[in-house]
């Protein structure tokens, strides 16, 4: 009982340290994580950003260096036949009466001069030099950017916009330089001539949220007008929103205060026309992030939000000035570190009571009634009863230390016997020796006694020295006879099946025996029987065997094992997952083995990994199924396929596949990064792959890999080395 309380003390206390220890170690790790999160997140929406600020960069050097080059060009021919005035008052490079369905905008840039310009030979040859260059550029930009523009200060434009030929749908009173996209360029608002960038607006003709980019254009001190390009936002809104870690959400918003995009506020945010305040939300969850991420000193980092009890990863997107915040609970660790204690928990108490119920009987069996009549027969010895008769028919040191108590019972007997009888001569022939034959007799009495006091304490030394090899051996017993049985019942059952076949209608007394007996259900039911034995025999050796195996403090954690056995363990104990259910039917294992060589490894960590990959395959299934019709889960049955081969001299090759719906190429590059999931909230975790692909890759040296095709199932495929290069040569033996 002491025993008990104190694993069960030491379970619990490890419990506790556990989820101490987990939840101070997860904290550094989602640090670290939600770090390369963030910044792999930052460089991939900033790179349409950067992208769209050097694509402008390049056409204003292009664009310059045109209008330098010497030319013979007949600019106001040339203005003449590509420029039509409109009634409107504007000049547009497309005849008024003609549909406009005939310009071609997939080649050409669309024009437009506003009212009342003044069109003086300078800007004929800057608005036509820049149709060439935009209609050039702008068409090789397009597949990125919707359009491609440049904007003059004297009220006119050239756009590409592949389908849509913007400037000839432009109505006649816009003013070009009052638009936010010009003047936040130009020289009062920008002296520094930098690119600059819109807030966000819902573009009018295509109904969809953009962002502009703007770089000026300036030849000496001379400001030419601007380029720039519309970036679409609607990618960037979605994965903001729909990309995120499990159990955490997305924003962005700008330094001034403007929202951008929220998975909760996308209405208000649409309703405001991208003006939306955080101020004016008056949310103050909402504020302390804006002030936490802006009073921050570098571009990219993991602030802890204490007061709501978070962690704000930051990154300051590259051109716009806009930040990315993912908002990751810090009650996500707190999950995870309990689950990890309670299964400590859990296993500790279970182990605990295992060990005691095995212990306990095997004592009681193979122990204390033995001792009880070895006791008896020396209480009985000591009181001068020699009629011993031990049991000397077990095969074991019980057995043998019971024969040589008896035997020693016997030689006691009969010296007793030769000392009386002498000591009856000795009475007989002279009265005078009395004393000195009394003297005899006691100094005998003497020896008697040390000689059972010797033998006593022989007994109990061999006893205890067969103690620890007697507990494994009533198994051994069990479990080698147990093949034998096995055989003699399969005869039995055999000659069973011979004497129905050769006498199918036996007497009325012997078909009321066999209906009485219930004689199929035992051919049926005794196979099975004694399998579960089998299973219960090995259970206990393996259970003894890990025990001594557990004392032996000298053996290393690695060993040379049989691949196959720990596959067969996982899918043993996932035995109650494959068979057919309410909402699906039963999963086919097939197995592809090859002639494999003992491995080198650590057991334990590759079952586990074992574990994870089947779980996964099974879980795919289970999903495949629901969404399928039942034909086509009957057309294509569930089936996962195990193959293990030698993939080399040195290395072996384990695929695990199954036929579910696959992975897609998006979530394939991120499957075995930490804290990736594509299961439900409170299923997942990931970290399951991601543990699976340490114990493979760095603790072993191997490889991990998965390969799918969507709709056509998954493949994980575990590289081993036979011997690893940190692993002492050990012997198949």
């Amino acid at each position: 009982m002491n025993m008990a309380l104190r694993v069960t003390g030491v379970v619990l206390v490890s419990a506790g340290v556990s989820y101490i220890h987990v939840i101070s170690r997860l904290e550094d790790q989602t640090q670290t994580q939600l770090e390369k999160y963030i910044s792999g997140r930052g460089e991939q929406e900033s790179s349409i950003f950067k992208l769209a600020e050097d694509n402008l960069t390049l056409l204003r050097d292009r664009l310059l260096l045109e209008l330098k080059q010497p030319t013979n060009i007949d600019f106001q021919a040339e203005f003449e036949r590509q420029y039509f005035r409109w009634n409107d008052g504007t000049h547009r490079n497309f005849p008024q009466n003609r549909p406009l369905k005939d310009f071609d905008s997939s080649r050409y840039s669309s024009l437009i001069i506003g009212r009342n310009v003044q069109i003086t030979q300078e800007l004929k040859q800057r608005l036509l030099t820049a149709n060439t260059v935009i209609s050039a550029y702008g068409a090789a930009w397009s597949n990125r950017f919707v359009d491609t523009y440049f904007l003059t200060p004297e009220n006119a434009g050239v756009n590409y916009w592949n389908g849509v030929p913007l400037s000839l749908l432009s109505p006649p009173d816009l003013y070009l330089p009052e638009q936010e996209y010009f003047y936040i360029a130009d020289p009062h608002h920008n002296p520094a001539r930098s690119p600059k960038w819109t807030g966000v607006y819902l573009d009018p003709t295509i109904k969809v949220w953009m962002v502009s980019a703007i770089v000026p254009v300036y030849q000496g001190d001379r400001f030419l007008g601007i380029v720039g390009h519309d970036v679409v936002l609607t990618d960037l809104m979605e994965h903001t929103i729909q990309d995120q870690l499990p159990g955490t959400y997305n924003l962005i918003f700008r330094s001034d205060g403007r929202l951008i995009a929220h998975p909760h506020r996308t209405a208000e945010i649409h309703q405001a026309q991208g003006q939306l305040q955080i101020d004016a939300i008056n949310n103050p969850h909402l504020n302390r992030i804006f002030k936490l991420v802006t009073n921050a000193k570098s571009q990219t980092q993991v602030i802890e939000n204490s007061q709501d009890r978070e962690y704000l990863a930051v990154t300051r997107l590259q051109g716009p000035d806009w930040y990315f915040v993912t908002v990751y609970p810090k009650s996500l660790l707190w999950g995870a570190a309990l689950n990890t204690a309670q299964f400590i928990l859990m296993s500790g108490a279970i182990g605990l009571l295992v060990e005691l119920l095995l212990l306990l009987s095997v004592l009681r069996q193979q122990i204390a009634k033995p001792l009880q009549q070895l006791t008896a027969a020396s209480n009985q010895l000591a009181n001068g009863d020699f009629a011993i008769d031990l049991d000397i028919m077990r095969q074991d040191e019980l057995g043998i230390l019971a024969s040589s108590f008896n035997s020693m019972a016997s030689q006691l007997k009969t010296s007793f016997i030769q000392l009386e009888q002498a000591n009856n001569a000795l009475e007989l022939r002279v009265e005078e020796r009395t004393t000195t034959l009394q003297k005899t007799l006691e100094e005998l009495r003497r020896t008697q006694a040390q000689m059972i006091q010797s033998e006593k304490m022989s007994a109990l030394g061999q006893l205890v020295a067969g103690v620890a090899h007697e507990i494994n051996n009533p198994v051994s017993f069990i479990h080698g006879n147990l093949t034998h049985v096995q055989n003699y019942a399969q005869d039995l059952l055999e000659f069973i099946q011979l004497y129905q076949y050769h006498y199918p209608n036996p007497v009325a007394e012997i078909q009321a025996k066999a209906k009485e007996l219930d004689l199929e259900f035992i051919q049926d039911d005794l196979p099975k029987m004694l399998s579960s034995i089998e299973i219960g025999t090995n259970r206990i050796r393996s259970i003894v065997l890990s025990l001594r195996n557990f004392s032996r403090l000298d053996e290393a954690e690695f060993k040379a094992v049989d691949i196959h056995e720990g596959i067969d363990s996982a899918l043993l104990i996932l035995q109650h997952r494959l068979k057919d259910q309410s909402q699906r039917p039963a999963i086919e294992v097939i197995k592809n083995y090859g002639n494999l060589p003992l491995v080198i490894c650590y057991p334990g960590q590759l079952n586990q990994v074992f574990m994870n990959i089947l779980c996964n395959a099974i879980d795919a299934l289970e999903n495949a199924n629901q969404q399928r019709t039942p034909t086509e889960t009957a057309s294509h049955p569930n089936t996962i396929w195990i193959h293990t081969s030698l993939a080399s001299e040195k290395q072996i090759k384990i695929a695990i596949a199954d036929n579910g719906l696959g992975v897609s190429d998006v979530i394939l590059t991120r499957l075995f990064d930490p804290f990736f999931t594509t299961k439900d909230v409170g299923k997942g975790s990931g970290l399951g792959l991601s543990i699976s692909y340490q114990i493979v890759t760095e603790l072993h040296q191997g490889k991990l890999d998965c390969n799918s095709t969507q709709g056509l199932g998954a493949e994980f495929v575990i590289t081993l080395p036979i011997e690893g290069d940190n692993f002492p040569h050990l012997s198949a033996g």
